[in-house]
């Protein structure tokens, strides 16, 4: 299956919206994040996005292959903020060399996590179940971008998958060749070299895509025609709005529990 194309049967409520609430979420979460630092605020924010989570009807193997790279930056978000702050107040909890933690790091650690989780939630799930072409569709519509902006920003997105095969089909041949062993720096530099292939055969296909949205017209400057008319319904209101409004009590309660 393409990177982000709807499966027959399988539309959820989240692919009812218009793909541009995605993109208000996110920006109204983002925003709300930067104004206060308070945990309270994210606390807020993540409990108003766990609809979200029920409404994205992801299989546990999706679940797995977005949600372990979140995982994973988020545990050396807290590693990082533990071992290298200079907040040493509070009870000590473990103190051995030049490793001190505290209870007050141990918090601040915390907060930035929940920050970041907030922040990555509507990323995760709602762009799980954007298309891409509907995303393309409503900027045109909705937003009047410019059309080659969208559909560039469309075959982009068509392209991810493809990248990501190149990677593994670079693998499966540096494998099929003996070339992959069990030393660790090996395998870092053999990485390494097959990013770069994979580099270059992405600037190769980006640059026969360009080619060909040249070739029709899509810098002409001349107005183009919409396939399909993105609709702003009334559900698209409300969910941008309430968000909205979380967001505003989410500051609200950071400011406050200063």
């Amino acid at each position: 299956m393409t990177f982000g194309a709807v499966a027959a049967g399988r539309r959820t409520v989240l692919q009812t919206l218009n793909p541009l609430v995605s993109v208000l979420v996110i920006a109204i979460v983002a925003v709300a994040m930067i104004v206060t630092l308070s945990p309270w605020a994210s606390v807020i924010m993540i409990i108003a996005e766990l609809p979200l989570l029920l409404l994205a009807r992801l299989s546990p193997r999706e679940w797995a292959m977005r949600a372990w790279p979140l995982a994973g930056a988020l545990a050396g978000i807290i590693v990082a903020n533990l071992l290298f702050t200079d907040l040493r107040s509070g009870v000590t909890l473990i103190q051995t060399g030049p490793i001190w933690i505290t209870s007050d790091g141990l918090a601040a650690a915390a907060a930035v996590a929940l920050r970041l989780l907030a922040l990555a939630i509507p990323g995760v799930v709602l762009f799980a179940r954007i298309d891409p072409t509907d995303l393309a569709d409503a900027l045109v519509t909705q937003w009047r971008a410019k059309p080659r902006i969208a559909v560039g920003s469309l075959a982009a997105l068509r392209m991810a998958p493809l990248v990501l095969g190149d990677l593994r089909q670079s693998r499966a041949a540096r494998r099929t060749r003996g070339l992959i062993g069990r030393n660790p720096l090996q395998a870092v530099g053999l990485f390494v070299g097959s990013l770069s292939a994979v580099l270059v055969a992405a600037v190769r296909r980006a640059t026969r895509l360009s080619a060909a949205m040249d070739s029709r017209g899509f810098d002409s400057g001349v107005r183009r025609t919409v396939a399909r008319e993105s609709r702003w319904r009334r559900r698209d209101t409300l969910v941008t709005v309430g968000y909205l409004l979380v967001a505003v009590l989410s500051v609200a309660v950071g400011i406050a529990a200063r």
